[in-house]
């Protein structure tokens, strides 16, 4: 199957005028090698070391973590009683348990967590 006939298969409920111009583009590139990329993204790592001037972060962190900090999950839990209820056998308080947590991981927008969980196994 050749590259025409696979875009044909696409787009056939084109016009016919659209679909002629099209095939022919492709017909005209057929057998040429890709094009090398000429945008790359960059690696969040190679920013933070290289980064300086008033935008200065240190190699290793995480140059979100001033924009948008991590909350520890234990501080939001402080106060509740999820972790016991996850724990129960009942499975209606269980469930309600993984709602309630679903619940404060839900309020506000962009919260991060830091990587330990603390108590939280299921």
């Amino acid at each position: 199957m050749t590259q025409s006939s696979a875009i044909r298969d696409l787009i056939e409920d084109l016009n016919p005028q659209l679909l002629n111009t099209i095939i022919t583009e492709f017909d005209k590139v057929e057998g040429l090698p890709a094009p090398e990329p000429t945008r790359s993204s960059a690696d969040l790592t190679s920013i933070a070391a290289t980064s300086d001037g008033a935008g200065k972060v240190a190699a290793g962190t995480d140059p979100l973590d001033d924009l948008f900090p991590r909350v520890d999950l234990n501080g939001l839990l402080k106060g509740t009683t999820i972790l016991t209820d996850a724990k129960s056998d009942a499975w209606k308080t269980k469930k309600e348990a993984l709602e309630g947590l679903r619940t404060i991981l839900d309020q506000g927008s962009n919260k991060r967590l830091k990587p330990s969980m603390g108590e939280l196994s299921f």
